[in-house]
């Protein structure tokens, strides 16, 4: 008793040291100015650009960044999306409650999150911002390529938009995941926004793939210099956290303890 009493101390000082982080996190991540973002995430994108797991990856899914706080991903998805080699894939978390009748009622968090294949600029262009401020693409494409990225098109034409870990879809899995957060360590501790996404996700990507012989996709974490804790602090965390492959900084890879090397740079 006194052991399951002591467990459920820990978990909650855990918790309520992660939404101190945040909060002290998100009013340090205000305050930066627009053009050293700008110039920060030109940097991670430098980096995950001219890496070897980037260049030798066929499916990447990259979040779509949202306008403060966080490297700003733009670039990567526009550079990944002209590259006739690869596929890019972007997370949907977000989906409507059905309603009595049926009909699609108010937008809440999904119970996990899938990645669905952006096939054109268009479709990326297109994607219009869920409750929260974050595009997302619609679960759905058109047939006809002519109409790609199109929001008003016949039914008849839509199916499925392809998901990564749907191979009925066109899914091939992944082999490359780059990850937002909200704080990290140097040790490649992540705290993510709370909802445990990327956590589940990363699980059932690599679940995915050794199921098919295949090797799981590698995973790092995109942070802005302000994101980084001082040296010997660590993003506090429980078992279910998982420790990225890295992270990628303007100014460096931090890795864990335990790096397997999948994380391979320029």
């Amino acid at each position: 008793m006194a052991s399951t009493a002591a467990a459920a101390g820990a978990a909650s000082s855990i918790r309520t040291a992660k939404r101190t982080l945040r909060k002290s996190m998100a009013t340090r991540l205000s305050s930066i100015d627009p053009q050293d973002l700008r110039a920060q995430s030109h940097k991670v994108t430098s980096r995950i650009l001219a890496s070897s797991t980037y260049r030798s990856a066929r499916n990447i899914s990259i979040y779509v960044s949202t306008d403060t706080g966080e490297v700003e991903t733009d670039e990567l998805c526009r550079c990944t999306l002209a590259d006739e080699t690869k596929r890019l894939y972007v997370p949907l978390f977000a989906t409507p409650a059905p309603t009595a009748l049926g009909e699609q009622g108010k937008v809440g968090f999904a119970p996990d999150m899938r990645m669905l294949q952006l096939r054109s600029l268009a479709e990326y262009e297109g994607m219009k911002r869920n409750r929260w401020g974050i595009r997302e693409p619609e679960d759905w494409v058109v047939d006809d390529p002519e109409t790609h990225g199109a929001v008003e098109s016949d039914v008849s034409h839509r199916r499925p938009r392809p998901d990564a870990l749907d191979a009925a879809s066109g899914g091939e899995g992944l082999d490359l995941i780059l990850a937002p957060g909200v704080a990290f360590d140097v040790f490649a501790g992540r705290l993510g926004h709370g909802k445990g996404y990327y956590d589940r996700y990363l699980s059932q990507a690599e679940a995915w793939a050794a199921k098919r012989g295949k090797q799981g996709p590698v995973c790092v974490a995109l942070g802005l210099r302000e994101q980084v804790l001082p040296e010997g602090e660590r993003v506090p965390a429980d078992e279910r956290d998982r420790v990225l492959d890295g992270i990628v900084t303007p100014d460096g890879v931090l890795r864990g303890h335990e790096d397997r090397g999948k994380w391979q740079g320029s």
